[in-house]
């Protein structure tokens, strides 16, 4: 059941949502490939789809990120920005175009293999952060009584492929999945 809302709140920027279900906390492993592809589409790194195409490249967005937030029943996969009110379409529109791209186009290994490396080096500069790394550890003695060691998140990232990332596209970014609500 997807929404479209738009409310005007008279601000000089939109802040925008779009958004759909994703896998819950414990759809192992389709919860890891939806990670990889919220790291790809719009994670930290400058290169992040969404961040390379309305932020560097066109200059449309104050901000672009993707994120994903596990729960145990469900997920919530989001894109958020702000832009000036007359770059609104054209956002909408590049980021439904990246979308489809996603749903259609599989990447290559070799990219996947550079999302991967990205995805590996991230995850160990956050292992670095005492107190993340003590929350996260502890969500996962919560969640599955066990904790995995890097060795073994290294095995299942490296074990996701471009069909793997291809098909969860396909299952979350179908349009009529995504919701949206802005802010004008």
């Amino acid at each position: 059941m997807s929404f479209h809302k738009v409310i005007d709140k008279r601000h000089h920027e939109v802040n925008a949502v779009i958004g759909c279900k994703a896998p819950s906390l414990y759809q192992t492993p389709d919860r890891l490939v939806c990670a990889m592809l919220a790291n790809i589409l719009g994670g930290p790194a400058s290169n992040s789809l969404l961040n390379a195409e309305l932020r560097e490249k066109r200059g449309w967005v104050y901000g672009i990120e993707c994120s994903y937030t596990q729960y145990a029943d469900t997920g919530i996969l989001a894109i958020t920005f702000g832009c000036d009110k007359p770059n609104l379409d054209a956002c909408l529109q590049a980021i439904e175009k990246v979308l489809k791209r996603l749903r259609e186009v599989p990447f290559t290994e070799r990219q996947v293999k550079a999302f991967r490396k990205q995805l590996l080096g991230q995850l160990a500069i956050s292992s670095e952060a005492g107190e993340a790394q003590c929350l996260s550890m502890g969500k996962s003695m919560l969640s599955w009584g066990e904790i995995l060691s890097p060795e073994q998140t290294r095995e299942k990232i490296e074990a996701i492929g471009p069909e793997d990332l291809q098909k969860m596209a396909e299952r979350l970014f179908a349009p009529d999945h995504l919701s949206s609500l802005i802010y004008l």
